[in-house]
């Protein structure tokens, strides 16, 4: 799972280390379901730009909205899932992040652990995008992000971890052409040693 990343940069800044336009957006450290932050996609003119979308996939299809926001996907199950599989087949994300967080621990006693790249640079999810009509005659853009077995560097914390997808895979998961068993086999644990982790 993956309930809390950290996106606590400035528009200016991670412009810079895109290389796209950013909208301005409000940094936070504790970004949540429900946070509306910036998300990189393909638009209908085919050119890939920083989006600001909600967290929490809601389908266009939907009649009603989810109950509880779905943040996350499973890619295992990802092309099949009702939910997932149209967006997974034409509207694909990649969702920057400085690093992403998970707790150990009982309740009322549990401690955070922030993970981040091991070289300092950020953080790349896979992740789906939707628009879904909210009543006024704009859209609402959300966007979920994939999860996958842990790695080695956060199986002692979670059973799950983002898809963290370096540059190369980046580019092909923008990619419309792209071969779907391709995009599955490349939504898998990151390499070993990818991330470090301390106690947030």
């Amino acid at each position: 799972m993956c309930g809390r990343y950290d996106i606590e940069v400035d528009a200016k800044a991670l412009s810079e280390m895109l290389g796209l336009d950013v909208p301005d957006f409000v940094r936070d450290a504790d970004f949540s379901p429900g946070d509306t932050g910036p998300v990189i996609a393909v638009g209908q003119d085919g050119q890939t730009k920083v989006v600001l979308m909600r967290w929490g996939l809601e389908p266009g299809w939907l009649k009603e909205k989810p109950t509880r926001p779905m943040f996350n996907a499973r890619a295992e199950t990802v092309a099949e899932k009702p939910m997932f599989r149209a967006a997974f087949k034409r509207k694909r994300a990649l969702v920057p992040a400085v690093a992403f967080y998970e707790w150990t621990g009982k309740p009322g006693a549990k401690t955070k652990w922030r993970f981040s790249k091991a070289d300092g640079s950020l953080l790349i999810f896979a992740g789906l995008w939707e628009a879904r009509d909210r009543g006024d005659g704009e859209k609402q853009l959300t966007f979920t992000v994939l999860t996958t077995t842990p790695n080695a560097d956060a199986a002692d914390y979670h059973d799950r971890m983002p898809v963290v997808l370096d540059e190369k895979a980046q580019k092909i998961w923008l990619d419309p052409e792209a071969d779907p068993q391709m995009l599955l086999e490349m939504a898998a644990p990151a390499p070993d040693g990818t991330l470090t982790v301390a106690a947030a």
